[in-house]
C-alpha cells in the first residue's frame, strides 16, 4: 500500500495543481490573477518534484538546500515580475524565457531538495 501511496501522491499533486488554476481562472481577474497563477504553479511543481523522490528523509546537507532556496527566491521574484537581473548569463535567460525549461528546473529543485 505504501507503494501504491508514492505512485499516486504525484498524480494527486497535478491534479489538485490543475483544480486550482481552474478555481483561481473563475475567480481572479487581472493582474492579481496572473501573480496568483504563478505562485501555485511553482508551488505545485516544487511539491510535485519533492514527491519524486524516494529519499525523503531528514539529511544534514544545509549548503545543498540554501542553494535551491535560493534558485527558488530568483525564480519566484522573476517570474511575478518584482526585480529584473541585467547580469544574466545567456543560458539562464534562455531557460527563465522557456516555460518548459524553467518548469522542468523547478521539478528537480523539488526533487533535489531531499536528495
Amino acid at each position: 500500500m505504501d507503494k501504491l501511496a508514492k505512485l499516486i501522491n504525484p498524480l494527486l499533486v497535478l491534479i489538485a495543481l490543475s483544480l486550482s488554476l481552474m478555481v483561481s481562472n473563475s475567480f481572479l481577474s487581472g493582474n492579481i490573477n496572473i501573480i496568483v497563477n504563478n505562485l501555485i504553479i511553482i508551488l505545485g511543481l516544487f511539491v510535485f518534484g519533492m514527491l519524486l523522490s524516494k529519499n525523503r528523509r531528514n539529511n544534514r546537507s544545509w549548503v545543498k538546500k540554501v542553494v535551491i532556496s535560493l534558485v527558488m527566491f530568483v525564480i519566484v521574484i522573476t517570474q511575478l515580475n518584482i526585480a529584473e537581473f541585467n547580469q544574466y548569463v545567456s543560458f539562464l535567460d534562455i531557460i527563465i524565457k522557456n516555460n518548459a525549461l524553467l518548469y522542468g528546473v523547478i521539478i528537480y529543485c523539488g526533487w533535489v531538495f531531499f536528495e
